[in-house]
């Protein structure tokens, strides 16, 4: 809709220009091409098209009357266009149009001025162009052999040749056409669609040397690069483009660290975007991006690297403290508890480990006081790690921020049990199915200390639930039957089977 608007001002613009002028030399009232122009000038392009009539039934044999109305009635198809008309509203003008311009000889040698041929070859050009009629309308430019006309004229023509070309699927040729019309940046997305990244990403890096801290732009570049996984082709383009000072060189920075991530070059990505974190002192972006970097790294080779995820985390702190509502700050921050929490299993006294998981993690409730998961996951940790009262503590913060979470109130049991306040532990399991029948962990460890306490056939019952609802989601209760088993052996009773 943009296009076509551009395109309906440029159209009414020459037409005022023309008005403008005759106004000025010509005071007959009655002439009917000077009403028309009035008439444009006016908005009233209707009114215009009658006294156009009368113009070309003047004077049949003068372009101007029938060049005149075929731009006004273009014009109002356009404008049909841009409010959403289709069919009825739109093609009888585009065909009165065409029928108007009929006669007029658009090529070199047909005799008609320059000046008039460069009007009329994309005016019928454009009305067979939106009509759908892809050959006539570049027959028509063709015929009119672009570069006889004026100068000023031949860049339009060349963007409606591209945009025809582009509509045909003759992709090359509309990069062409558009590199002719002096824009690159069409021309480049016209190879895009060509799937010739070689010959678009020279031209993204011309207009990105022009403009480098255009972060548009660079990220235009940027989707096409991953679309077609050129990031080697576009660095190399880019090579001589000086990266601007202060924060006008971050957008240019951090597409350059993607290309060197794309390429392989992890290091030297994290040396720009720990220039750029140094540049931007308000948005964490590339604090974020350096924290997966290094998370990346640290994952690379054969061994886990350690102190790549200590810098990863040193990344992620800075900046969820700098934007504590960054998502992808948090999203950051809990893959690395994960991995720490994972080995925690392994290697709980790995100090190393225990303390940037519980330093993630308590990064991620200081920045978002109020996320239950996040203070049940930092709850967990101490949990495992034997600190049952500091985990007790992150419960009762997870439980404020949420109440109806069953499984807050299964893991506070365990902490419960683990510091041995065994009633209160089974008071929290039985609340936690009270809460959600369907909370298989609760089940579980209600049933598990039932049983220690010698409650078989309570443990019995809970046991029994979680194997129905198990089966009933599609799980296999396998795990409950055999516990029920246990059960079973230790009463030797064979009701509770």
């Amino acid at each position: 809709m943009t296009r076509s608007l551009h395109w309906i001002a440029w159209s009414l613009l020459l037409v005022l220009a023309w008005g403008v002028g005759a106004a000025a030399d010509d005071g007959d009232a009655s002439d009917p091409l000077l009403e028309a122009r009035r008439a444009i000038a006016a908005g009233e392009l209707r009114r215009a098209l009658t006294h156009l009539e009368a113009a070309i039934q003047a004077a049949p044999s003068s372009p101007e009357p029938r060049l005149l109305a075929g731009e006004v009635l273009l014009s109002i198809a356009k404008t049909n266009i841009a409010g959403g008309g289709m069919g009825r509203t739109v093609q009888p003008f585009l065909r009165d149009a065409l029928d108007t311009l009929a006669s007029l000889d658009v090529t070199p040698k047909g005799g008609l001025a320059p000046a008039w041929r460069a009007r009329l070859a994309p005016a019928r050009a454009e009305a067979h162009f939106l009509l759908g009629e892809l050959a006539p309308a570049l027959e028509t430019l063709a015929a009119a052999e672009i570069g006889t006309l004026p100068e000023a004229a031949r860049a339009a023509c060349h963007d409606l040749a591209a945009r025809v070309h582009y509509a045909a699927g003759r992709y090359d040729d509309a990069a062409a056409s558009f590199e002719q019309a002096g824009n690159p940046l069409a021309a480049a997305s016209a190879y895009d669609a060509a799937r010739k990244p070689e010959k678009s990403m020279p031209l993204y890096a011309q207009a990105i040397h022009a403009a480098p801290g255009d972060g548009a732009l660079l990220e235009r570049a940027l989707t096409a690069v991953r679309y077609h996984r050129s990031h080697r082709t576009l660095l190399a383009a880019l090579e001589d483009v000086a990266t601007p000072e202060g924060t006008a060189g971050l957008p240019l920075l951090r597409a350059r660290a993607e290309l060197l991530e794309g390429s392989g070059r992890i290091d030297e990505a994290i040396g720009l975007l720990q220039d750029a974190a140094a540049r931007d002192e308000a948005s964490a972006d590339a604090l974020v991006g350096l924290g997966r970097l290094w998370g990346l790294k640290a994952m690379s080779g054969d061994a886990v690297d350690q102190d790549a995820l200590d810098r990863a985390a040193d990344a992620y702190i800075a900046a969820i403290r700098r934007v504590p509502e960054d998502e992808a700050a948090a999203a950051g921050l809990s893959w690395l508890a994960s991995q720490d929490y994972t080995r925690l299993w392994k290697a709980w006294r790995d100090e190393r480990i225990t303390g940037r998981c519980l330093r993630v993690q308590q990064a991620l409730v200081e920045a978002v006081p109020d996320d239950a998961w996040a203070w049940g996951n930092l709850g967990n940790t101490l949990r495992v790690l034997g600190r049952h009262d500091a985990a007790l503590e992150a419960y009762t913060r997870a439980r404020e921020a949420n109440p109806y979470d069953p499984a807050i109130l299964s893991d506070r049991g365990l902490a419960l049990s683990g510091a041995g306040r065994a009633t209160e532990a089974l008071e929290a399991f039985e609340a936690s199915v009270t809460l959600d029948g369907g909370h298989l962990s609760g089940r579980q460890n209600a049933a598990r200390m039932l049983y220690l306490r010698g409650r078989l056939e309570a443990a019995a019952a809970h046991l029994g639930a979680a194997a129905r609802t198990s089966r009933a989601v599609g799980g296999s209760p396998g795990t409950y039957r055999f516990l029920l088993d246990r059960v079973w052996r230790a009463g030797r009773r064979s009701d509770l089977r």
